[in-house]
């Protein structure tokens, strides 16, 4: 999986094809998976290029949702071009948030203990368990520190540049 980069964010990626005129299983990584239907362009990048899909229509279809593209008309298309590829949305297009973050803000801050002032490392990743999101962070030594991401109660501050949490190690 890609990291974002300052102008874009990945938000999903496509699956298998579906059907002989090119649509294709569109895996959302938004919560919930429909939210991905409320941004109005998407991208792909090639090499160090982003560009823009002609999205036609994202439907449901049981628990998936489907992307139809004005230029993939075959299953073949579908298959050789898209499939397994990220999708972006330029960072532009996200609401603002209150309280709320976007994982992509998370990654690269560091970690502080703020009772002992104690830099845990930097925020690697994020993975989500169903209960809570939880922050990854690598150590000096490159070791995971897993850290749950509950505000008010672990997650005390989140600054520029760091993350204050009551936790000890």
């Amino acid at each position: 999986m890609t990291y974002q980069d300052d102008d874009f964010i990945l938000v999903g990626n496509f699956g298998r094809p579906i059907g002989l005129k090119g649509s294709i299983k569109l895996n959302s990584f938004t919560r919930p998976p429909e939210n991905i239907k409320s941004y109005s362009s998407f991208f792909v990048k090639d090499d160090s290029e982003f560009i823009e899909l002609e999205v036609k229509k994202i439907s449901t279809s049981g628990k998936n949702l489907i992307i139809f593209l004005n230029n993939c008309n075959s299953l073949d298309e579908a298959e050789e071009i898209y499939k397994g590829r990220e999708i972006f949305i330029p960072k532009l297009e996200l609401p603002e948030t209150v309280d709320k973050f976007f994982w992509n803000d998370l990654i690269g801050l560091d970690v502080i203990i703020q009772s002992s002032e104690k830099n845990l490392g930097k925020v690697h990743s994020l993975m989500e368990t169903g209960s809570n999101d939880v922050l990854i962070i690598k150590n000096t030594n490159q070791e995971d520190i897993l850290i749950p991401f509950i505000m008010k109660q672990v997650i005390l501050e989140v600054t520029e540049g760091s993350i204050y949490i009551d936790w000890e190690v």
